[in-house]
């Protein structure tokens, strides 16, 4: 996300923000953006138009989310891509890339991080394709839903219009209009 370094801070005057919210280095905030009491915002960020930020969310370094978004209370978003009109209740989204118009529920995780500490590797076909990370989140396609304390581990990718049901813990990629149950 290189344009969020070379971007300027920007707070639109029609943006509210709560006296007990933190607001640290570059970010962007759109028209219409609600930030509530104790959300902590750590750039660079860009928060696209009518995105609301709830309590006690943080949302940090090189994020990008979407308009008409809502980061619920106590979400975590970091180092992620999140779609227009998605949502988030008590979630954790690392290093990850999230459609537009995804709903989590509470307590989905996005893990990000081997224990073994080796790069990240991603099935392509028949292959495995070392990423040279050391952390690598979710690829989630647009219109996706998850239900409450829902895990996705690392590299995993759920293709568009699928369903997770409550409890289901993924360790393999979810093709596209799939419904996961538990």
């Amino acid at each position: 996300m290189l344009s969020l370094d070379s971007s300027d801070t920007h707070i639109s005057p029609d943006a509210r923000i709560s006296s007990h919210a933190v607001i640290d280095g570059k970010v962007i905030l759109d028209d219409g953006v609600r930030v509530l009491e104790n959300a902590v915002i750590r750039g660079p960020v860009y928060i696209g138009r009518n995105t609301v930020i709830g309590n006690n969310a943080l949302v940090s370094t090189y994020s990008h989310i979407g308009s008409d978004c809502i980061i619920g209370f106590s979400t975590e978003i970091k180092e992620s891509y999140v779609g227009d009109g998605s949502q988030f209740h008590m979630s954790y989204a690392g290093d990850s890339v999230i459609g537009a118009r995804c709903s989590f529920g509470a307590g989905t995780v996005t893990a990000n991080w081997r224990f073994d500490k080796k790069s990240m590797h991603i099935k392509i076909g028949d292959s495995m394709i070392d990423t040279g990370r050391d952390k690598l989140g979710a690829f989630i396609g647009d219109n996706c839903r998850t239900g409450i304390q829902v895990g996705i581990m690392p590299g995993v990718r759920i293709g568009n219009n699928s369903i997770i049901y409550p409890h289901a813990y993924l360790t393999n990629d979810v093709a596209v209009e799939t419904i996961v149950r538990q």
